[in-house]
């Protein structure tokens, strides 16, 4: 496959871009276009990007993921995203109300969308792709530019980034390159090795904690945690994740060693700004997933071959997986790390949590126990 990026700093650049509300400049077979995070987009830069309307052939367009369009009820002609053309009265806030669904009520009249059919969706889907890496709501405006415009925006200091020939990824693929590492005691005089590894495309920094005197001999008992701000922190009831993550810490001292990953994948990879917004949502009766779709994600947009490529590194080869996640024991079959057994982690059902794990079970196959 070929590498989407020349230099990982430049996709670094990219995802800051839009997260500051800059748009960037990408290149296909067919032109050139801007790319502009609605999430971001303030009415100034939509003013200014107003002048290329005019003398573009191409038609500018908002791009929106297939969960997204289907609330929406957008016709969807490009599998897993739709790219609806800009209406003629066309606002900032039909814009802004196409992508957020915290604003649906407030402009309940945007549609009907009228979804583009043909031409090439590549440029549309790394939009989606860049914002969902910037943990921004996954959707985009997108400004057809001619050449001249584009070596004069370049000009100006705006990324260009040229995917011609390249294959389009939903997520970015990565390697972790281990920053550093040092001894933390914890409680009943147990020691402990925290080693951080830097993820070098949007530089989230994940953690692996090696508890006690680890026999590579031996499977490994291992535990993928992805952080949960509300329940490991603030001890949420509407979560069990708090519960298990102290539970599989004192699974492992039991044993005497073992491995905590702790991956900074907050509300299933969504991030925490998005994970608000979803319990906003819960909050009018909506599920977890329900939430996620009206959002525009998937149900769960993490990247647990994380997990794999960490042990690899630390040379961990077979291990004993603390999960009743079926996607977590799936992540590992394409690795060089070996399953020896799945043993369950069971946490406190408690009134204000108990619904949403009978959710996870009944649409992603928790195992609970």
């Amino acid at each position: 496959m070929n590498s989407y990026f020349k230099k990982e700093a430049h996709s670094i650049r990219q995802i800051s871009d839009l997260k500051f509300g800059m748009p960037i400049i990408v290149e296909d077979a067919v032109g050139n276009a801007l790319i502009f995070s609605i999430e971001t987009l303030t009415r100034e830069s939509l003013e200014r990007a107003e002048k290329f309307f005019a003398i573009t052939k191409v038609e500018p367009y908002v791009v929106i993921t297939r969960n997204r369009a289907n609330l929406l009820k957008a016709r969807i002609y490009d599998n897993d995203l739709a790219r609806i053309k800009l209406p003629k009265k066309m606002s900032f806030n039909w814009i802004k109300a196409t992508a957020d669904p915290s604003l649906d009520l407030d402009y309940p009249m945007k549609g009907p969308y009228e979804s583009l059919r043909h031409g090439n969706s590549d440029i549309a889907r790394i939009g989606i792709c860049y914002c969902k890496e910037a943990q921004l709501l996954p959707a985009a405006l997108v400004i057809p530019i001619n050449e001249v415009t584009a070596k004069e925006l370049k000009k100006e200091g705006l990324l260009h980034q040229n995917i011609s020939n390249s294959t389009i990824p939903k997520k970015f693929d990565w390697q972790p390159k281990l920053i550093s590492s040092g001894h933390v005691p914890l409680s009943d005089g147990v020691s402990s090795k925290v080693s951080v590894f830097r993820d070098p495309i949007s530089l989230s920094e994940h953690y692996a904690v090696e508890i006690g005197i680890l026999d590579y001999s031996l499977p490994i008992l291992t535990r993928l945690h992805s952080a949960c701000f509300t329940g490991d922190i603030l001890h949420s009831l509407k979560c069990d994740c708090g519960d298990q993550l102290n539970t599989a810490i004192e699974r492992i001292k039991e044993v005497k060693s073992g491995i905590i990953l702790y991956l900074n994948q907050e509300g299933r990879g969504i991030g925490l700004a998005n994970k608000m917004r979803a319990y906003k949502l819960q909050e009018s009766g909506l599920d977890t997933f329900e939430a996620n779709h009206q959002l525009g994600f998937e149900d769960d947009e993490r990247d647990l071959s994380i997990g794999a490529k960490i042990l690899k590194e630390l040379g961990v080869k077979r291990i004993n997986l603390l999960t009743n996640n079926p996607l977590k024991v799936k992540s590992f079959e394409n690795s060089d790390i070996k399953i020896i057994n799945r043993l369950p982690l069971v946490a406190q059902i408690t009134n204000e949590n108990k619904l949403y794990l009978e959710i996870k079970k009944e649409k992603s196959g928790h195992i609970l126990v």
